[in-house]
């Protein structure tokens, strides 16, 4: 086709109504390696007649010749997976498992569970790459926490080529102003990213519902596990998406409820395809050690954690053993005390401040500092909880007074950072100290005498920036971190060491601290080093978590961080019934050798014409003796003209010019071809179109909420204006999606094109 005053090759083609946009590709000498996309009938096109000039070949030399060749066996080799061959990853075979999974058709809904730094981004970007190649993924909504969304969009740039924007509500208020009123801007971006605590928002929540995504992707899916406004709004989003992928090194902390919540996100009845595979199946040459350090506690500390529990009974006193709320609230002041003497200091001087008298002049009320998601404050000290006061103040009063002053005393000298002190003294290397809590790690950094580097749910995105950049070039040695900003960092280039400074609740959160250097590519031995306060309830917390360790292990082979001796790993039934991966990888890496590093979308020639040349090796002369090789390329294509699969075939026969016998020829050999890559297409549409039937069933079946008018204004009237309007976009955009895959079922072959011609 000629458009804009060049010569292109079609890609791709879309109808909408009224139009069609057309994917080109460069087929002339002055935009060769050029893509474009352009609407039609709004832009001219002139459509070119190429099989006016298949008869007459272009003649070229042996080295262009070469290099078209590599092109099109880069084509036309029997390879499932088009984009891995040219992705910046290596070809390891277990993460190649879920993206030919998705292509095959053998699911739409994936739960990527392998250990920490086993590569699931990579994989999922891998799933989401071959869906674009396939036309299956033209919107992708990627949810991550906040402090990982420049980390996704460097990997999906870097490794697969796919830009990918990071929306939030300064992009989204950006995009409202260029935009006329009543459009919606989340559909305006093909390729997002999103922080979870941004799009949980109701009145963000409803305007990206409200669009057609293709593919729901959620980093550290853990976090959503549980009900709340985090799983509310990703299971809505994943409910409405043909592909859902979930990413988590740590599915089961050893709450098989919170597992199973996490297995349902985006289900309509179909199976969950659940790849969970461990560094010691893998077989990992980096050795982890995990050292229990058992600290005793001083005087001071002691007489703390004495001073506590004589609190807990007078709480308990009055509220009964049996009290879940009270229970939880001790046991989170119980874990600041774990964390540090400061910490349980700052928590019990705030409550005595409480229950001062109330000043005379008025208070101001706290503002909201992070309304719009962009930060994390799972690390921010816990509210004092009101099932904590007792009814007679004089002696909370008194108790909390004698308690403050025994943590006052004990935080002058803790035992914990002494300890610290010592391995930073022995270990002259990077390392990062992990603790639970910003006051607590505010706390550590000013008891340790050397510059550090801090990260916390607190820091926007340009200083946690700043921060990792002085840890990378080694302008600090440490690295001090909460679990709000640890998660889903790439520090195994940097470091091999972590010290944890107390034991959390959930065992997993320890197996994500030690990912952060326990990843491919690692290359040294790591240790890991766990702070125990002997002599106090951690050591209790350490046995309890041990059982949850032993459980998660029995129900899907958990990894121990914990240093324990680990039974056998259960196997996961979807292996079997994936495809035999090491076929895939053999072709993939006679792909990688032999494809150019460019897209297979490039056009052979600069017209489109057969290449000629003559042979130069004289082995190749003697080959060929007194015949001509013809190499064809045959096509299968949807209805929609979009290129499905390509093969190559080779002729070799004495007539000098091909004739339509050599054209039987070819049709007849690749038959088989043809029935077996339609089949697997077919496979991978009734997949994908089985989803969609679902989700439309699922939507017209949702209950329409109701309208409460207001008393005194609209405002309920437009939100429910508002949802409805949502609603059935929503619905129109996925009927859309079903007529169009049932449009393009059907695949056609077409007639076979000369592109090479080699004479001897």
């Amino acid at each position: 086709m000629r458009a804009r005053g060049d010569r292109w090759r079609v890609v791709e083609a879309r109808v909408f109504d009224g139009c069609q946009l057309i994917t080109m590709a460069g087929a002339g000498a002055c935009n060769h390696g050029v893509q474009r996309r352009l609407l039609a009938p709004f832009d001219s096109i002139e459509l070119i007649n190429s099989s006016s000039v298949q008869g007459r070949p272009r003649r070229v030399g042996p080295a262009r010749w070469r290099r078209a060749l590599r092109e099109l066996l880069s084509r036309g080799l029997p390879g499932e997976l088009r984009t891995v061959v040219h992705a910046g990853i290596d070809l390891l075979p277990y993460q190649l498992q879920p993206a030919l999974a998705a292509v095959r058709g053998i699911g739409c809904r994936f739960l990527l569970a392998d250990d920490v730094g086993l590569g699931k981004t990579i994989q999922a970007g891998a799933i989401v790459a071959e869906l674009r190649a396939r036309g299956a993924a033209d919107r992708v909504l990627i949810l991550t926490p906040p402090g990982l969304r420049d980390q996704w969009s460097q990997e999906l740039l870097e490794r697969f080529g796919i830009r990918a924007d990071i929306v939030d509500f300064r992009a989204v208020r950006e995009r409202v102003r260029a935009l006329r009123s009543m459009v919606n801007p989340w559909g305006t971006w093909p390729m997002a990213i999103a922080s979870v605590d941004y799009i949980k928002r109701p009145e963000v929540l409803r305007d990206i519902v409200a669009c057609p995504w293709d593919v729901v992707v959620v980093d550290e899916a853990h976090r959503v596990a549980n009900g709340g406004d985090r799983h509310d709004a990703v299971a809505a989003l994943a409910s409405h998406a043909a592909y859902v992928v979930l990413l988590t090194a740590t599915p089961h902390n050893g709450d098989t409820r919170a597992f199973e919540s996490l297995c349902g996100i985006g289900s309509h009845g179909e199976r969950l395809l659940v790849f969970r595979r461990t560094r010691r199946a893998l077989s990992s040459a980096v050795e982890r050690r995990v050292h229990r350090l058992l600290v005793r506690a001083s005087t001071d500390e002691r007489r703390m954690h004495t001073r506590l529990t004589e609190f807990e009974r007078a709480v308990r006193a009055e509220r009964g053993d049996g009290n879940r709320d009270a229970w939880i609230a001790l046991a989170v002041l119980r874990k600041r005390a774990f964390s540090s003497a400061h910490s349980l200091h700052l928590s019990i001087t705030r409550r005595l401040d409480s229950m001062a008298p109330a000043p005379g002049t008025p208070a101001q009320l706290p503002l909201p500092l992070d309304e719009h998601g962009e930060l994390d404050s799972a690390d921010e000290p816990p509210a004092w909880q009101a099932v904590l006061a007792l009814q007679d103040v004089d002696e909370e009063r008194r108790l909390l007074t004698s308690l403050a002053a025994a943590a006052t005393a004990a935080a002058s000298r803790e035992t914990k950072l002494a300890a610290i002190g010592r391995l930073l003294r022995r270990v002259r290397e990077p390392l990062i100290i992990f603790t639970e809590y910003r006051d607590t790690l505010a706390h550590v950094a000013h008891s340790i005498p050397e510059p550090v580097a801090v990260l916390h749910g607190g820091l926007s995105r340009q200083e946690r920036a700043a921060a990792l950049l002085t840890f990378a070039e080694r302008r600090r040695r440490i690295l001090l971190a909460t679990d709000a900003a640890g998660e889903g960092l790439n520090l195994h280039r940097i470091c091999r060491i972590v010290i944890n400074l107390e034991l959390p609740w959930n065992p997993m959160r320890l197996e994500q601290r030690i990912g952060r250097v326990d990843r491919i590519g690692q290359q040294r031995r790591v240790h890991a080093f766990h702070l125990i306060a002997a002599g106090t309830g951690e050591e209790r917390l350490l046995a309890e978590l041990r059982e949850r360790v032993a459980h998660a292990q029995t129900e899907i082979g958990a990894p121990d961080p914990l240093g324990g001796e680990s039974p056998a790993q259960p196997e996961w039934p979807i292996h079997s019934e994936l495809p035999d991966v090491s076929i895939e990888l053999s072709d993939l890496r006679v792909l990688r050798a032999l494809a150019p590093p460019i897209p297979f979308s490039m056009p052979l020639s600069g017209d489109d014409r057969p290449l000629l040349t003559r042979a130069r090796h004289r082995s190749t002369r003697r080959c060929l003796g007194r015949r001509v090789l013809f190499i064809w390329e045959v096509g299968l294509e949807d209805r929609g003209g979009q290129s499905v699969a390509a093969r190559t075939v080779a002729v070799a026969t004495p007539l000098p010019t091909p004739d339509i016998d050599q054209v039987r020829l070819v049709e007849s050999s690749s038959e088989q071809w043809r029935v077996q890559t339609a089949e697997i297409r077919r496979l991978f549409l009734d997949t994908r179109l089985a989803r969609e039937r679902a989700i439309e069933a699922a939507v017209q079946s949702e209950p329409r909420t109701g309208l409460q008018p207001g008393l005194f204004d609209d405002r309920a009237a437009h939100a429910h204006a508002a949802a409805q309007a949502a609603q059935s976009e929503a619905a129109a955009a996925i009927a859309e999606r079903i007529v169009r895959l049932e449009a393009s079922v059907a695949a056609e072959t077409g007639r076979p094109r000369l592109r090479l011609v080699l004479l001897p």
